[in-house]
């Protein structure tokens, strides 16, 4: 009798391990194609940032973002693609992107451009960093995507869609056409210092 319940107990001890083993492998095979995901601004222009008397922000801002599939033998599936760019604590206008469909070893660049107006009340920290870099005529930036991606295997089998949101900052652009964008280290003559960006997506 005692036998018989050890021989269950380890039967199912076993069963507990294989799964637990199966479920890690699909969580890894499922997870560890993102990793091999990235994305980098490349280049950036910011031709208006002007705040009128009734502090109202006009802004025009475009950049080429490059996303790289660096993995071997999985393709990458990108659906519901948002931009948007934020500063001085305050979003901007968000943009959709087309979705698309990538290779393996493959590199793909997205073109956002944000332009628009915004109600620009400021205090504290932010209207103080906006004063001085207004003053300097360098503002800073952040790009932020908001996106979906989904994997397909090599054997053609897709993987689950998981969301993702990816960060890329801190960008310091000098407004082109003032008088200190002729000393610009960020854009001009092919200056621009690529930007890489952090996903934040599935758990490691």
């Amino acid at each position: 009798m005692g036998d018989g319940r050890f021989g269950v107990y380890c039967g199912c001890s076993c069963l507990l391990i294989i799964g637990g083993g199966v479920l890690c492998l699909i969580i890894f095979l499922n997870i560890l194609p993102f990793k091999a995901i990235k994305f980098h601004i490349i280049d950036a222009s910011l031709t208006e940032f002007y705040v009128t008397n009734d502090v109202v922000l006009h802004y025009n801002l475009a950049v080429n973002i490059s996303v790289r599939n660096s993995n071997k033998m999985d393709r990458m599936s990108y659906h519901g693609i948002r931009s948007n760019p934020s500063c001085y604590g305050r979003d901007l206008s968000t943009v959709s992107l087309p979705s698309f469909r990538q290779g393996t070893k493959n590199t793909t660049l997205l073109h956002p451009v944000f332009q628009g107006q915004i109600l620009f009340k400021l205090g504290g920290s932010h209207l103080r960093d906006f004063n001085n870099d207004q003053r300097d005529g360098i503002y800073k930036m952040d790009v932020n995507l908001y996106l979906t991606l989904q994997v397909k295997h090599a054997g053609g089998d897709k993987g689950v869609k998981l969301p993702f949101t990816v960060n890329c900052g801190l960008m310091r652009l000098h407004l082109l056409g003032s008088s200190s964008s002729s000393n610009n280290q960020t854009r001009i003559g092919g200056l621009f210092k690529p930007t890489r960006c952090k996903a934040n997506g599935p758990p490691a």
